[in-house]
């Protein structure tokens, strides 16, 4: 459990940083200390937390690009039911090394997003592309509880801004993690969460938050990005060989 505190702790200040990381960092902790199904509950618990802090932290929502956002939300929601119906057939060996390999995958893909951002011709893309992003990010949310990286993905295609980037994200992954742990509720019952576990992670959630929100205005955000993509490639390497072994 002290690896999921540090976790905690470390993904909430990340995402609250950056708008992106909370699952990355933490879902692997998750996944070697609970079943896969309590692992995920108690994640989409704390990422609801995390969320409305980030979101009503100027005391309503501001910054969300909600046009971009809309139909890639409605497209998640057959996703959510997807990603139920692949956490009850899969393994907890599977599942985690499902988790490391799409953590070092939206790590990489990340970098490649960084360096594409200096080129003028990239072309939003057309709306099949965010109902596709929907879907996945969806069936991330109830499986591995990693939605993030199809979103980041829609949102950077749009070129959002830094504040309209967080609070999207926030608000997307609200959405989400509200959705998709009534999902799971319904599904598995009051045994798919472990208060013994949730309550304790929780005040480090807070206190991950508040240390990511002075960082996200005062920090230098591309040297911070940097040691994000390290942290995100060590965590799903480390679920990776977990599973594997």
């Amino acid at each position: 459990m002290l690896l999921a505190a540090a976790a905690a702790l470390v993904g909430a200040s990340i995402q609250s940083a950056t708008g992106f990381g909370f699952a990355l960092v933490l879902s692997p902790a998750l996944f070697a200390v609970l079943d896969p199904v309590q692992a995920v509950t108690s994640l989409l618990l704390l990422s609801v937390a995390l969320n409305l802090l980030v979101l009503f932290e100027r005391g309503r929502p501001e910054h969300v690009a909600w046009r971009a956002l809309a139909p890639m939300l409605i497209a998640a929601l057959p996703g959510l039911a997807a990603g139920v119906a692949a956490l009850a057939l899969l393994s907890k060996e599977a599942l985690q090394v499902t988790v490391g390999v799409a953590v070092i995958l939206a790590a990489g893909w990340q970098l490649h997003q960084r360096s594409a951002r200096a080129s003028e011709a990239r072309k939003t893309p057309p709306p099949t592309v965010g109902w596709a992003a929907g879907f996945a990010s969806g069936a991330l949310t109830t499986s591995i509880s990693i939605s993030g990286p199809p979103i980041v993905l829609w949102l950077e295609a749009h070129r959002v801004r830094p504040e309209e980037f967080r609070a999207s994200l926030a608000a997307s992954f609200l959405a989400l993690n509200l959705i998709g742990g009534a999902v799971l509720f319904a599904a598995e019952g009051s045994g798919a969460v472990d208060a013994d576990v949730v309550l304790p992670l929780l005040g480090l959630v807070v206190a991950g938050y508040a240390l990511g929100s002075v960082a996200f205005r005062r920090l230098n955000r591309e040297r911070f990005f940097t040691v994000v993509l390290a942290l995100v490639v060590c965590t799903g390497a480390a679920s990776l060989a977990a599973g594997l072994l």
